[in-house]
């Protein structure tokens, strides 16, 4: 494992309007943060996108000045009354809260997501195709409804000739499905360090359990990376699990995305906004394309676009 398993980490938590969310989230971002999520779920219970009110976290390194940094950003950008909390994680503990319960369990019909503390479970069909995984503060650990879509997507697209795009890869799990299903390749990024990291551990656990090597690059970018990236059309295929604010404050990258590819999948989209998503989609899809949804969540996507 990598050594950021031992790394403590500042966790700042901000309860914060919906609409705001994605102007804070960029403003912690550009400030060091290397990882966030937005609690928009939890185990047991349906999302929350109803309420007006969301949770942010963010991650910084043990140096960061987190508790005076937390209150000044909040004035500087003029949400000076956010309730906030501040608290030291230490990644392994961390890691512990994941091992109590989190264990190996059927992702899909064909795969199954298995954490290295719970490899012999025995209530899985043996002939599921096992993908590793340690959770970490990443976003991606196979119990959330568009994960699943994605996986599922992979597993009836990917050929071998394929490299795989995918803009927020992460812990890597699409990636590594990709590389589990016969892709020749995979070129990830994530706008957080941490997902970068935790995807290379989740990469090099795969690779050791399989006896195999997966030509997976994890790198930070954003969707403007995709401008300096040579693509063969014919064999890429694109994923980007991101909520719809983000695809739609990048739609020429995205634009350039569906059209530089042979199929593609967008998920992260919550099924309250299908009528919204699906407009802005068509003023920049170059196909007709298809919408599943699972619980309160869609994948919309596009096969054979050649």
């Amino acid at each position: 494992m990598s050594d950021y398993i031992k790394t403590v980490f500042w966790q700042i938590e901000i309860t914060a309007p919906k609409e705001n969310a994605a102007e804070i989230e960029e403003f912690f971002l550009r400030s060091g943060a290397q990882s966030t999520f937005e609690l928009l779920y939890e185990e047991g219970r349906t999302s929350n996108l109803v309420e007006d009110n969301t949770q942010l976290f963010f991650f910084y390194p043990e140096t960061f000045p987190a508790r005076a940094f937390a209150p000044m950003a909040l004035a500087t950008l003029g949400f000076p009354d956010l309730e906030f909390k501040i608290s030291q994680v230490q990644y392994a503990d961390y890691l512990k809260e994941f091992e109590k319960s989190f264990r190996a369990f059927a992702l899909t019909n064909k795969t199954a997501l298995v954490p290295p503390w719970d490899s012999e479970n025995t209530d899985l069909a043996p002939d599921l195709k096992k993908l590793w995984l340690v959770p970490g503060m990443a976003f991606g650990t196979g119990k959330h409804a568009t994960t699943q879509l994605m996986v599922e997507f992979i597993e009836e697209t990917v050929t071998p000739n394929d490299t795989i795009i995918d803009i927020g890869s992460g812990s890597g799990i699409l990636a590594i499905a990709a590389m589990l299903w016969g892709a020749k390749s995979a070129w990830d990024i994530d706008i957080e360090t941490l997902a970068v990291k935790s995807a290379t551990t989740n990469k090099e656990l795969n690779e050791e359990r399989h006896k195999s090597t997966y030509n997976c690059t994890f790198a930070v970018g954003d969707f403007s990376s995709l401008r300096d990236q040579a693509i063969e059309k014919e064999h890429t295929v694109f994923l980007a699990n991101i909520l719809p604010n983000i695809f739609e404050a990048n739609a020429d990258d995205l634009k350039l995305a569906l059209t530089s590819c042979r199929a593609w999948a967008l998920s992260g989209i919550p099924s309250l906004q299908e009528e919204s998503f699906t407009a802005f989609l068509k003023t920049i899809a170059p196909c007709a394309f298809e919408i599943r949804t699972k619980e309160d969540w869609q994948i919309y996507f596009c096969k054979d676009l050649l």
